[in-house]
């Protein structure tokens, strides 16, 4: 999740001062990827969950041991941002042996480099701890283009920037602990910006990409899918028939889970589901969440096609 160093040439700091800042930074992730005994006391067997949404996996211990050690990597980062901030900190031991690891010995007395990156406009602990120097570089696509597949990627991201679609960078996204990831949207369907995430109260067509740290393939991009699948199940019939397969392949099949009537007191209230048919056989497909399933750990040239197929579909509904 660190981008290639990129800096801001209109900053009061130097380039050469960037560089030091990008390469400080990188040097406390590379000590807890070489030397993680520098960070905890103990290590544990090497895991992870196979589900973004932690499925029972039988191992309660694993979320709280890696919370634990992304805690300690965590928490020097954030010292280091408040001392740019001139703010008072109580470092560990073991904080001050990390840093002196990386060539930070003073610490009352840091490069201006510091100050500059806590305190510029804008300034937050993620664009601090990912190394953002440019306020107008598009580092979270760099990022994520790199981990999910560059061309296919590029193309799709070059497709929505055609139409209209508009880059955020989301650093708390909703329903995860990524701080650093990327939606881009539609600003046709609101003006409201996104919450950032595919899952729920989705406003706008578009994508959503993050980094869940817990799973096996922890890199994710959704189709991000407005108010939920109904109105396009009803329109199901003026899909073409590649999108009509891709929808009946990737859309939960309704499995009488009886969720969304789970307040219905009468018993009288429909499900939420949309009969469809597709190549002779009839499909009940749920209408609810559909970012659920509409979600990839990767993107190939097919899938970068059916995503531009479905988000044109979709934009043919925006009130305008």
């Amino acid at each position: 999740m660190l981008p290639s160093f990129v800096p801001d040439e209109n900053a009061p700091v130097t380039i050469s001062e960037q560089e030091y800042f990008y390469n400080s930074i990188k040097g406390i992730y590379q000590l807890a990827y070489t030397e993680p005994l520098l960070f905890v006391a103990s290590l544990h067997e090497d895991d992870a969950f196979p589900s973004r949404y932690k499925k029972s996996y039988g191992k309660p211990k694993l979320i709280v041991d890696m919370k634990k050690f992304k805690k300690s990597v965590d928490e020097l980062l954030q010292a280091l941002f408040m001392l740019g901030r001139s703010e008072e900190v109580r470092l560990s031991k073991r904080q001050i042996n990390i840093l002196s690891r990386i060539g930070i010995d003073d610490l009352t007395n840091l490069p201006p480099i510091f100050k500059w990156m806590a305190t510029k406009d804008g300034a937050n602990i993620s664009t601090f701890s990912h190394c953002l120097f440019d306020s107008g570089y598009p580092y979270t696509s760099e990022i994520y283009a790199r981990l999910l597949g560059e061309t296919p990627f590029k193309r799709l991201e070059q497709w929505m920037f055609s139409q209209g679609y508009k880059r955020f960078d989301i650093y708390n996204t909703t329903g995860s602990e990524c701080n650093l990831s990327l939606s881009i949207a539609n600003p046709k369907w609101g003006d409201e910006p996104p919450r950032g995430g595919f899952d729920s109260k989705i406003k706008h067509t578009g994508i959503a990409v993050q980094f869940d740290y817990y799973v096996e393939n922890p890199t994710v991009v959704g189709l991000c899918i407005p108010n939920g699948m109904k109105l396009y199940l009803e329109h199901f019939s003026s899909m073409d028939k590649s999108l009509q397969e891709f929808v009946t392949a990737r859309t939960k099949k309704c499995d009488m889970c009886r969720y969304c009537v789970q307040t219905d007191k009468t018993g009288t209230r429909a499900l939420a589901r949309t009969n469809v048919e597709f190549d002779g056989k009839e499909f009940q497909l749920c209408n609810y969440y559909p970012g659920y399933s509409y979600n990839w750990t990767e993107i190939d040239d097919n899938l970068a096609d059916m995503l531009i197929r479905m988000l044109s579909f979709m934009d043919s509904f925006v009130k305008t």
